[in-house]
């Protein structure tokens, strides 16, 4: 049974986001200062993180994601403090859950549990929830899960496929088997990481090897016109109808840049939702990548830092 929470604040614009693998995560946070850790108990994986940052930038975002078992009924508690939409599906499988520290800025798993398989009313109920999200909203997001047997691939390909019969736009984050099937339904803007790409050693990958990569993707669906290859610190390599770009944003010392590709992400949707430029569109979500990673946080910029980097961020054309 789905179920939502109103937004605390309104927005004109609007982003579905499909989240089929939320992570109840337990953090023990060790500070220089003192012997004892602080412990923080939230919500995380693609899904909750882009639809935290979507909330961020200025849009209402609706969250459609599973919840089932023990850490299901304690990520619904705490999700219900968040301030966009959700609109959960009800499974019988436990979600998945991890017990982390961080010491001196890094951070290390010390207990993980992956979640359960879905049955295939769940599947179907999880579908229907997300294409009706993405028929109430102006973009819709496509998140994954790490663990590849977790979701059935034909819901990707069958999603995205209705999506663009339907004439929503679509932005997909995904990599691997995941993403060649959303690819297979056809998505308007895929978002990756250069270490996602299919290459034999991507962090020793010339730039060349990458876009013939981009390329690649951008022609693998019917509707994959727009690919962005996000690069940690080096500018980001986008092929945007056709054409190659750089998008430079300046440099910044990181703090924690997990949620950074995420921020991207949920910076891309919003930016389609309003309908922006294109130059400006890809500066904003450089922008908010970097603005991400200079402060503890998955995946919530700051929208002041993000407006400034944005300003100072350059899109130009590949030679």
């Amino acid at each position: 049974m789905a179920n939502s929470n109103d937004p605390s604040s309104s927005s004109s614009t609007s982003v579905a986001v499909f989240g089929p693998a939320p992570v109840l995560v337990c953090t023990f946070e060790h500070p220089h200062d003192r012997a004892d850790p602080d412990v923080a108990l939230n919500v995380g994986g693609q899904g909750p993180w882009v639809a935290r940052a979507v909330t961020v930038l200025g849009s209402t975002a609706i969250l459609v994601a599973p919840l089932g078992g023990e850490t299901g009924r304690a990520a619904s508690h705490l999700l219900s403090d968040e301030p966009y939409q959700l609109r959960t599906v009800d499974v019988r499988a436990a979600i998945a859950c991890y017990v982390e520290e961080r010491r001196d800025g890094e951070r290390s798993c010390i207990r993980d549990a992956r979640p359960g398989r879905f049955g295939q009313r769940e599947l179907d109920r999880l579908y229907t929830a997300a294409l009706t999200a993405a028929l109430d909203a102006d973009v819709c997001v496509i998140t994954g899960s790490p663990w590849d047997d977790h979701v059935d691939h034909a819901l990707f390909t069958r999603l995205c496929a209705d999506l663009s019969r339907l004439g929503r736009t679509t932005v997909a984050d995904l990599a691997g088997n995941q993403r060649d099937a959303a690819l297979a339904g056809g998505v308007d803007w895929l978002k990756t990481a250069h270490d996602e790409l299919d290459l034999d050693d991507p962090d020793a990958a010339d730039e060349e090897a990458i876009w013939a990569e981009a390329e690649r993707l951008a022609k693998a669906g019917d509707r994959t016109r727009n690919v962005v290859v996000s690069r940690s610190s080096e500018p980001a390599l986008v092929l945007a109808d056709g054409e190659r770009h750089r998008v430079t944003v300046p440099s910044l010392t990181p703090v924690d840049t997990r949620g950074s590709g995420d921020a991207m992400t949920a910076a891309l949707a919003v930016g389609l939702a309003r309908k922006l430029p294109q130059d400006e569109l890809l500066r904003r979500a450089a922008a908010a990548g970097a603005s991400n990673a200079v402060h503890k946080g998955s995946a919530t910029p700051d929208v002041d830092l993000v407006d400034r980097l944005a300003g100072l961020a350059t899109v130009e054309p590949d030679a």
